[in-house]
């Protein structure tokens, strides 16, 4: 049956996304898998009794639980960033919190900036409502405020979607000044900054996590969060802190798209941040990951040596891997997994087609043990070598 008539535009044009189609592969017991952001289950604690949590078994409020945008609005004042309860909305993860954004302020007119790579499921929203993306050159610092000057006055963009901390795919954390310069540029043009900050308390070093948002003096801003990488990723929850402006509207379409999110996870979630067993979970965290951080920059020295280029991160979970020149990274993905280990290309990080696209791949070290990632990146080593040869 031919229902092309009947699909929209954008539609018929969106593309799979890469990471998701990789997953049932990852799901494979005898599969090690470097390739998906998946935290590992592991270190997740056990759900809080239901008998503790607050009954949620009727339609609840749009904007989200109460108890957990209070423990939200206790979150981001830690952070620099001031609120009330009225300008939090929880989300079904942060994806849907860009869902929302992009319905509210893209369409086909629309330009939006990006860093060059970035988070490519991002690229897959914005190009859902139709809008032109342009990806802005970054470095180990972050977005460089020289092309990002540039992009604007060339571009006339709505927004600015940036990463800032432990960027995915790279792993790069801005700098404080790079931090500050973009606050001061976005607040001359009053561009739209979207910040994007899931990885945060995935941190190994001492870094600035400055919310680039708390910078700003007059530029509109939303802010994203998620608890996905610390908790619980399949109960589906993050939030989007907005200033006042914008938060009626986000209000109207999460109600047209879901009513609200699931209040069984938001309360689970809220009883355990607001217990004393979150700060040490945390910790937990942070030590396992900065462990199997650790066990990967070490392999990958042992393995290939100066062959690849890499930076070890500050933090969040990925490795940025350029290959050997002339070595293409469908080509290791290929033959990786024919001997059970799964890597990401970095080919659909990229929203602009790029000249060495095809010479990176992302590296997750978060999900195996430190025995498994040994093994992996072994293989992957011999992998890249034949293909050198």
């Amino acid at each position: 049956m031919d229902i092309s008539h009947l699909l929209t535009s954008h539609a018929i044009n969106m593309q799979a996304s890469l990471v998701r189609e990789l997953l049932h592969y990852s799901q494979q017991p005898d599969i090690l898998s470097l390739a998906g952001g998946l935290p590992d289950e592991k270190l997740m604690p056990a759900y809080p009794a239901l008998a503790q949590l607050t009954d949620s078994r009727q339609y609840g409020a749009s904007e989200g639980e109460k108890g957990l945008r209070e423990v939200i609005v206790r979150l981001v004042a830690d952070r620099g960033l001031h609120t009330t309860l009225d300008n939090i909305l929880v989300t079904n993860g942060s994806q849907q919190g860009l869902d929302i954004i992009s319905r509210l302020t893209l369409d086909e007119s629309s330009t939006i900036l990006t860093e060059q790579p970035t988070y490519l499921a991002a690229c897959q929203v914005f190009k859902l409502q139709g809008a032109n993306i342009q990806g802005v050159p970054s470095d180990s610092e972050g977005m460089s405020v020289l092309a990002l000057r540039n992009a604007i006055e060339n571009t006339n963009p709505k927004a600015v979607y940036l990463i800032p901390n432990f960027q995915n795919p790279t792993g790069h954390c801005y700098s404080l000044k790079r931090r500050q310069d973009i606050a001061a540029l976005l607040d001359e043009k009053g561009i739209l900054l979207i910040e994007d900050d899931p990885y945060r308390d995935l941190c190994y070093e001492k870094v600035d996590l400055t919310p680039i948002t708390t910078l700003l003096k007059r530029a509109p801003w939303l802010y994203m969060g998620s608890f996905s990488k610390v908790l619980w990723p399949g109960l589906r929850t993050g939030y989007v802190v907005s200033c006042a402006e914008f938060s009626p509207h986000l209000v109207k379409i999460k109600q047209a798209i879901d009513l609200h999110t699931n209040r069984l996870g938001q309360n689970m979630i809220a009883a355990f941040v607001a217990s004393e067993m979150f700060p040490a979970h945390i910790v937990k965290l942070q030590q396992s990951y900065k462990e199997k951080r650790d066990a990967m920059s070490k392999a990958l020295v042992a393995e290939l040596g100066e062959m690849v280029e890499f930076n070890t991160p500050a933090g969040g979970m990925f490795f940025w891997l350029t290959l050997p020149d002339g070595v293409s990274s469908k080509h290791i993905m290929t033959d990786a997994l024919e001997e059970n280990v799964l890597v990401l290309p970095g080919i659909p990080f990229f929203p602009n087609r790029h000249s060495q696209d095809d010479a990176f791949l992302r590296l997750s070290f978060a999900r195996l043990s430190l025995e498994e990632m040994q093994r992996a990146i072994h293989i992957l080593s011999n992998v890249i070598r034949r293909r050198m040869t």
